[in-house]
């Protein structure tokens, strides 16, 4: 999906595997808050400094994933090094994004009864949140820069801001994007020719739909005859892999409601306390299902508990991660003829217009505390000047904010 002949992977910029394995495991360090804004981690580090993609081929990801269940961020990130370098990379794209997160959260689930509190974490940790919207604000502009280049990608960036605002379900995202590719072949103009794709036709591998498909039967299929707890994990987990749109915002509601309010495997400070702490963590938020599949193993003893941590940690990210594969030959395919370059379009500029939707819930989140605008400005300088890495950013902002509640 990427588009420029700079980018790295080109003989003018060779791609080096462990170089790249490497950003992501800082952009796992440094991605704190949802989907939104790790993508303006990615827009920095990935696009900004090192070149991988464009920004365009970055939201192309991002309105792709959106259409698929799962983690969102996950997906995207998965899905660049599926692009760069097929399964293999992708699969340890995968791992060494979402596994430091899921063994951090494993382990606070063997805390002596588990994370009880109101779930808020210290008050010198504030500024994540102003922290994670200067992101989505770089981002917002960055991405609007190139996805808006005529009243019609204007009006449907629009109705991607507008929905967020507006719409509860989050059924309203894939439906919206649907939208925005319809108008936009129905009214855009067809798309300049050229080869701006690194993607190699590969045949459709139907064998990760049946294992996807299969996976999801026989777990429920198992459960019925089995009465072991980790059959249930990965049934469970899996399951809110494939079923839940809208990334770990969305999915913690529903681990709620089955794992305290119907299953009484967790009660309800347990559960608050690890949410609570999740988001002050970074990377992706479905690691969450660590925690909760551990701690809901507690009375198994430690071994059973570190192995429901580990199986419902990766049960929850499986499931996108399939059909994300399954899915990648076939747009690839799609996305060269003329209707699906302007459904493109109309995709890209919608998807912007989802973030800049985040954004004003973000501000509007923060108005009531003005000081918190303070550390979202920062944070927009500082990604500005184009040579601050995130991580410089978390530790300027965390040594500014204990400072300050010092005085």
């Amino acid at each position: 999906m990427s588009d420029s002949k700079d980018l790295e992977g080109t003989d003018k910029n060779p791609f080096s595997t462990s170089t790249f394995l490497k950003d992501v495991f800082m952009c796992s360090l440094v991605a704190f808050g949802g989907p939104e804004a790790h993508l303006g981690v990615f827009l920095e580090r990935l696009v900004k400094k090192k070149k991988y993609l464009t920004e365009k081929a970055l939201m192309e990801w991002m309105a792709l994933c959106s259409f698929l269940p799962g983690p969102t961020s996950t997906q995207v990130i998965t899905g660049i090094g599926l692009e760069k370098g097929g399964r293999r990379l992708a699969s340890l794209t995968l791992l060494v994004w979402a596994m430091p997160m899921i063994t951090v959260m494993g382990a606070l689930s063997f805390l002596p009864y588990g994370l009880g509190s109101d779930g808020r974490w210290p008050d010198w940790l504030s500024f994540l949140v102003p922290m994670a919207g200067g992101f989505i604000a770089w981002a917002t502009w960055q991405i609007g820069k190139k996805v808006v280049s005529d009243l019609l990608t204007l009006a449907l960036w629009g109705q991607g801001f507008a929905v967020v605002l507006l719409a509860s379900s989050p059924l309203a995202i894939p439906l919206i994007l649907a939208s925005g590719g319809l108008l936009a072949v129905i009214l855009g103009k067809a798309p300049e020719k050229g080869g701006d794709s690194e993607f190699s036709p590969t045949r459709i591998p139907w064998g990760l739909f049946i294992l996807f498909v299969a996976l999801a039967g026989m777990s429920t299929i198992a459960l019925q005859f089995s009465t072991d707890s980790l059959v249930g994990a990965f049934e469970r987990f899996y399951r809110f892999g494939y079923l839940v749109f809208g990334g770990g915002q969305v999915v913690v509601p529903v681990m709620q409601q089955e794992l305290v309010d119907h299953g009484e495997l967790l009660t309800t400070e347990q559960f608050l306390g690890g949410f609570g702490l999740v988001q002050a963590l970074p990377g992706p938020m479905f690691s969450f299902a660590a925690y909760a599949g551990g701690l809901s193993e507690v009375t198994g003893g430690g071994g059973r508990q570190a192995l429901g941590a580990t199986i419902s940690g990766l049960a929850i990210f499986l499931p996108g991660t399939l059909l994300l594969f399954f899915v990648y030959p076939i747009w690839g395919r799609l996305r060269n003829l003329t209707w699906a370059g302007k459904a493109l379009n109309g995709l890209n500029a919608t998807a912007g217009g989802l973030v800049g939707g985040v954004l004003v819930q973000v501000v509007l989140v923060l108005a009531e505390v003005p000081s918190s605008l303070g550390y979202l400005l920062i944070t927009v300088a500082c990604l500005s000047l184009g040579k601050l890495p995130a991580p410089f950013i978390v530790v300027l902002l965390g040594v500014l904010s204990f400072a300050l509640g010092k005085l």
